[in-house]
């Protein structure tokens, strides 16, 4: 997440999209014709396997620590896997150079930053979140059956960002036959982006009020919808 930073060029808060994406996406066009759950399918990195590097700025201490346990999340409870980049051009930059907690989403095909801007971001379900959306994951509230398990509060939210909370249509976002997952690391918090520190985001099942914009890791519905989604990359490895 983006922790509250205000940087005006983020999608939904925390992502960053090609521009042909962001204007497909804002226009209500279909992002892609085989997208699945919140992702770009198009856009997965082969064999499952994510390069990365990391700056020297997060090299050490806490941040290390964080980074590392985040992408520990994605490879013991899913198929994807990390390495150190040798000489790949498309590949992970974990670095600070801005403000707040964001990620470009699916991989690009160049270098793409996963920003740990601040020592808040420095925790292992932060890391895992922006990872997810690295490998090619939105946020689980744009659901397009949403509205059966949350009550976004319009009202409460800061004016100008609303469109953070749009959902999409089954034709771009397919949950590959899981249940809405009130648990996912992917799912916003249930104050995020409030104007008056209300709620933001209502479950209809009040068990889980507090249990929504959980960054503490995975849950089991997020692992099992990687592997899905990842499953014929995987596949791929030797």
């Amino acid at each position: 997440e983006n922790l509250g930073v205000d940087v005006n060029d983020l999608f939904e808060g925390d992502m960053i999209l090609p521009t042909d994406v962001l204007y497909r996406a804002e226009h209500g066009m279909d992002v892609d014709s085989s997208r699945k759950r919140g992702s770009i399918r198009s856009r997965l990195w082969p064999s499952g396997e994510v390069p990365y590097v990391i700056d020297n700025s997060l090299g050490k201490g806490r941040a290390r620590a964080a980074i590392n346990a985040g992408m520990n999340e994605w490879t013991k409870k899913t198929c994807i896997r990390f390495k150190k980049r040798t000489n790949e051009r498309a590949y992970v930059n974990f670095a600070s150079g801005s403000a707040g907690c964001w990620s470009y989403v699916g991989r690009t095909g160049n270098s793409q930053v996963i920003n740990l801007g601040s020592a808040g971001c420095w925790t292992q379900g932060i890391v895992a979140h922006e990872i997810g959306h690295a490998i090619g994951f939105f946020h689980e509230q744009s659901r397009p059956d949403r509205d059966q398990f949350v009550i976004v509060q319009l009202q409460n939210i800061i004016p100008g960002r609303e469109s953070n909370f749009n959902k999409y249509p089954r034709s771009r976002i397919d949950s590959l036959g899981t249940p809405y997952d009130y648990e996912s690391v992917m799912h916003y918090s249930g104050t995020a982006f409030s104007r008056n520190g209300l709620r933001t985001i209502v479950t209809k099942d009040s068990r889980f009020n507090n249990v929504i914009g959980q960054r503490n890791g995975l849950s089991s519905i997020d692992a099992r919808q990687a592997n899905l989604l990842y499953r014929s990359e995987c596949a791929k490895r030797a």
